[in-house]
């Protein structure tokens, strides 16, 4: 049986309304009643977020909606999956949009092996409410991401000392964790050498 992804994974959402936090989303219930959902205030474009930790290529999301009532809160959810966490990861491809599902019902949409650490569940327009009660994730992995970085730095700096170069390590991890990257390890694989560039007259001798 495939692993439930989402599990093991982290959520949060943009607002919380009452308790009815974002975690509840997760946890493995299918109580769709208020006591087992998430749910945001009403406000401008609400979302919700699972860190599923490391990168996965997701095949499916899996959503299950509130019983209770409030049904069609759901409609127009857009599930989007990617590495970005810009604009809080909502601006990650869009993997569907939830055109409704019925009260208590679990619908199933295809991400076709999206690759992605994050998912993102938004309702785009105003003072819209964003109920979840279960979301299950499905795909394989982790993954690895690799990413090459090329660097320059001011001459003026010393790379030989080692403050300096713990200092550089920080700023670029900095740097990483603003575009996404949380999980990563930097160190110099070598101690860059501090090179001296000197012109040369080359001019002919008189006779």
């Amino acid at each position: 049986m495939a692993e439930n992804l989402a599990v093991d994974g982290a959520a949060i959402q943009s607002s919380t309304s009452a308790d009815w936090f974002a975690e509840k989303a997760i946890d493995r219930g299918l109580q769709q009643l208020y006591t087992g959902c998430s749910s945001t205030i009403p406000e401008n474009n609400p979302w919700w977020r699972l860190d599923l930790r490391h990168i996965y290529r997701v095949s499916k999301v899996v959503i299950t909606n509130r019983k209770d009532c409030c049904a069609e809160r759901i409609n127009g959810t857009e599930i989007r999956i990617g590495n970005s966490l810009e604009n809080n990861g909502t601006n990650n491809p869009i993997c569907a949009v939830i055109p409704a599902i019925p009260a208590g019902e679990s619908y199933s949409y295809s991400c076709d092996g999206m690759e992605g650490r994050y998912v993102n569940l938004i309702i785009p327009g105003d003072m819209k409410t964003l109920t979840l009660c279960e979301v299950k994730v499905y795909g394989e992995g982790p993954f690895l991401k690799r990413s090459f970085i090329k660097l320059m730095f001011d001459s003026s700096k010393d790379l030989t000392d080692s403050t300096m170069r713990e200092n550089i390590l920080k700023q670029l991890g900095s740097a990483l964790v603003d575009r996404g990257f949380t999980d990563v390890t930097l160190s110099w694989s070598q101690i860059p050498k501090q090179e001296v560039m000197q012109n040369v007259n080359t001019g002919k001798r008189s006779q």
